[in-house]
């Protein structure tokens, strides 16, 4: 049997004994490193010419590829090393490689195996020069490979962490950190573990080992949160307790604070307009209406690099680690505060630019944006962003004289010394901006010393010729942040796109965005008519019109028109994929990606491409949410709290942010007093219909409220959810159940049932939410029939995994219905049924919601209640 090598290096053998001939030659060994990383994909002869002979012609380069194939097969002694005609591959029979043994253990969920396959980094030290994309092919998949390897101890040191196996967690945590030797989260991971494994004076000589390797490699002080930590724990070492002196936390270090610390947080905490409230995630489509702000510039960025670079493995997370990091800071708007639009649209304009440059990777604009104002230095912002560069400026847009003039004056900072790598200050017109735009992006990029390929040149096109359209076009974007929550904010969004491609009606970016806004309209239930979905294709038609090949990167739109709405999955992956030639840098794109990957139920590949958007967008709240929420539906709830604690941080006010928190610690925990702690106030408008990925609506954790909240419910108006009469009705009816009211009860399924069947009359086949709802509300009403049929109706148009974490809580819904029914055995087969594939419930949420106390005393509910996640 032949067996691949490639962490560590490139090699093959022969039953433990070193190939020899063409199996030494590094030309050979590449094809074989390409094919073996491929696996059963394979890849095509043309793109294996284009990676291994791009100097030559195709018939000459045809004819190295078929000798090359031959030498192989000769000197390994395999004549049926390779399978396929067009798409070659290895043949699984003849050959294994560590590469694949990896790459199935993930996909298997068996973390351990995969971190046991992975012994060093890809291709270690093997090179091949002249060998055209074959070094950026290896340098992406050495870190996609380097990534996955850090997410599988992550898994593995929270689940020990879970264990309390402390010692196990250290263990992993220190492997972590030397794959990452200057992650400051790693060291903090591993540091928290010494800790609670009773080895404290171990834990702060790690932290100074590594504040002395930060000083010395990037000339600047650890992290705040570092110092902070070894100053605190040194004070109390030796005496056993904490600096308030309570006895150490057996905690998992991803719990961020004490339940009591969370409920006086949360006391603080003001109420917020429900209007407000509609900014919440169902399957994380409305944290994607800040695609304005950077996927949809993309795709008037430029052209595309699509077929002249980074044809390999395009399907994979693009190395962060490796590139020169640079942050792109909010420009200062020296104007009028009316034109802060216009400063913002010309910072997102910049970064957007230079974020097509493979070899620079720049920092998401919503993390960015926070440092606006900021009095905090360039050495704290680039310590806190990782980054070594930091791109600064003002903006002054004059409108007194004729045609308009702005000044902009941009520098670059170098981080470790402060050093002003390079200054400039332009003044042109409005219709300069675009040229200006350009010749800032490449003056950085050369005070950067990277040389700037052909394609990435285009990309620093204009995306207009209309400074009309353009002005319009940065309106929406600033819309799309401050009212994108509501009906009408969204409206205004959608009333300036199309003003922007009245004034342009070759604006290709505005008609990409207008696509996507009309599709985040219905699936958000901001605009529950089929007509915004019409709207949408008619404006992605025109997209495809003016860029049939994708060389704008306009397929972005028509990915996610194909992952939302069509559900083709394979032709979403193909062009987010794309369009991720063109943006390297734009964090939505791998978090869009880890959206089709959950609907595969590759959940390995999906949470890759999250921590790689998170690594791209570090301190904004979302892509912590998004890993959060990926955490618990994989039942890592020890790390959903960790990150969903990060999200709370940064959006406090939010009820869903709160909502999503409580009951990922309910589920880690089964602590229903302390998860109270973080639940909003019912009438903050907790889960509008459809609107959240972890409930199905308010029925579904109101008998987890207190009886406070209950009594509170029991007197509110539908205008209290945006009007959603039906979840209202329903959470009143269980409540009143609950209370052993049921005149009150069978009033309130009934009220239900009258507005959630004229809701599935309109939207038959689309909505598993209304049909779910209404199973509920003829269960109560004692419709056995129907209320199942309606139960098992949402089941079906939300298959597992298809229907992402939503495919979890339809049956926990039937399950609920065949309950109201009084099947007590049917619903226990339902929930035995949830339990067996990933989702975000948790056996611990089985023993404390009150809606299963008829449950209680049967056996099979008391093993599958006490069963571990």
């Amino acid at each position: 049997m032949l067996h691949l090598k490639t962490f560590g290096g490139l090699s093959v053998d022969i039953d433990g004994t070193p190939g020899t001939g063409a199996a030494q030659q590094r030309k050979t060994l590449a094809l074989l490193a390409l094919l073996g990383a491929a696996a059963q994909r394979g890849f095509s002869r043309d793109k294996l010419i284009a990676a291994l002979w791009p100097e030559t012609d195709a018939e000459h380069g045809r004819g190295l590829l078929k000798q090359a194939c031959y030498a192989l097969r000769r000197d390994l002694h395999a004549p049926e090393l390779f399978l396929g005609s067009i798409q070659l591959r290895l043949n699984p029979a003849v050959i294994s490689s560590d590469v694949e043994s990896f790459a199935r253990a993930l996909e298997e969920h068996d973390p351990t195996r995969a971190v046991a396959c992975y012994t060093a980094p890809f291709l270690d030290g093997f090179y091949l020069n002249g060998g055209g994309e074959f070094e950026t092919w290896a340098e992406s998949e050495r870190a996609r490979l380097a990534t996955q390897c850090r997410a599988a101890l992550e898994v593995l040191s929270a689940e020990a962490t879970g264990r309390g196996e402390h010692r196990v967690a250290a263990g992993c945590w220190r492997r972590l950190l030397e794959l990452d030797p200057l992650s400051s989260h790693a060291a903090l991971g591993l540091m928290t573990a010494l800790d609670q494994a009773g080895e404290r004076a171990e834990a702060l000589r790690c932290g100074q080992a590594y504040g002395e390797l930060v000083r010395s490699e990037l000339s600047a002080e650890p992290p705040p949160e570092l110092s902070d930590w070894i100053q605190r724990h040194r004070r109390v070492a030796g005496n056993g307790v904490a600096a308030n002196g309570a006895k150490p936390s057996n905690q998992p270090p991803t719990m961020m604070a004490s339940v009591a610390e969370a409920e006086d947080a949360i006391a603080k905490v003001q109420a917020v307009p429900g209007s407000l409230i509609r900014r919440v995630h169902r399957a994380h489509v409305l944290s994607l209406t800040a695609v304005g702000a950077v996927v949809l510039l993309l795709a008037g960025a430029g052209y595309t690099v699509w077929r002249q670079h980074g044809t390999i493995g395009a399907t994979e997370p693009i190395a962060v680690p490796g590139r020169k990091m640079l942050a792109v800071l909010p420009f200062e708007n020296r104007g009028p505060p009316a034109d802060d639009y216009f400063a913002d649209g010309l910072t997102e304009a910049i970064g957007l630019r230079l974020g097509g440059v493979r070899s620079l990777g720049v920092i998401a604009s919503p993390s960015a944006r926070q440092y606006k104002g900021t009095n905090k230095s360039v050495a704290q912002i680039g310590r806190e962003l990782r980054v070594q560069y930091v791109l600064q400026g003002s903006v002054w847009w004059d409108k007194t004289a004729g045609a308009g003039r702005v000044r902009v004056s941009p520098t670059l900072v170098r981080v470790s010394d402060g050093r002003q790598l390079w200054a400039a200050e332009y003044d042109t017109v409005l219709t300069g901006m675009f040229a200006l735009q350009t010749s800032l992006a490449t003056k950085v990029v050369g005070a950067l010393d990277i040389a700037l390929l052909t394609a990435e040149r285009r990309l620093l096109e204009a995306p207009t010729a209309s400074p009309e359209a353009y002005d319009a076009f940065l309106r929406a974007l600033q819309a799309v942040e401050d009212g994108s929550g509501n009906p009408a904010g969204m409206r205004k969004v959608v009333g300036l796109f199309e003003r922007a491609v009245a004034l342009d009606s070759t604006f290709v970016s505005a008609y990409s965005y207008l696509s996507i806004v009309h599709v985040i309209m219905y699936l958000s239930y901001l605009d529950r008519d089929v007509e915004q979905l019409r709207r949408a294709k008619v404006a992605l038609d025109r997209v495809m019109r003016l860029d049939p090949e994708c060389d704008t990167g306009s397929c972005c739109a028509l990915g996610f028109y194909q992952l939302f709405v069509l559900k083709d999955y394979d032709g979403a992956l193909q062009a987010f994929t794309r369009a991720r030639q063109v943006r390297p840098s734009d964090h939505h794109l791998p978090d869009l990606i880890s959206h089709v990957y959950m609907r595969q139920g590759q959940w390995s590949k999906a949470l890759a491409y999250l921590q790689e958007a998170e690594r791209l967008n570090p301190v904004d709240a979302d892509p912590a949410g998004s890993l959060g929420r990926l955490y618990a539906v994989l039942r890592q709830f020890a790390a959903a709290n960790y990150y969903l604690d990060r999200a709370l941080a940064g959006t406090p006010h939010l009820a869903n942010a709160r909502l999503v928190k409580a009951l990922a610690y309910l589920n880690l925990t089964g602590d229903l007093k302390g998860a109270r702690g973080f639940l909003p106030d019912v009438s903050e408008n907790i889960s509008p219909t459809g609107t959240e990925d972890v409930i199905v609506s308010l029925q579904d954790i109101v008998l987890l409220l207190s009886d406070e909240q209950q009594t509170r419910l029991l007197q509110l108006t539908p205008a209290a959810l945006d009007g959603d009469t039906a979840a209202l009705a329903l959470a009143k009816a269980l409540v009143h159940q609950r209370r052993n009211q049921p005149v009150l009860a069978r009033a309130s399924f009934d009220s239900a049932r009258v507005v959630l069947q004229d809701k599935v009359r309109r939207h038959p086949d689309e909505d598993p939410f209304y049909h779910a709802m209404l199973g509920l509300a003829l269960a109560g009403l004692e419709h056995s029939e129907d209320a199942v049929r309606e139960g098992e109706r949402a089941v079906a148009l939300l298959p597992y995994p298809a229907g992402g974490s939503e495919s979890t809580l339809m049956p926990a819904n039937l399950a609920r219905i065949h309950l109201l029914l009084g099947d007590r055995e049917k619903a226990i087969d339902v929930l035995i049924g949830v339990f067996s594939r990933p989702g975000p419930l948790s056996p611990a949420w089985l023993r404390v919601d009150p809606f299963w106390d008829p449950l209680r005393s049967s056996p099979r509910f008391q093993q599958l209640a006490a069963a571990r996640n």
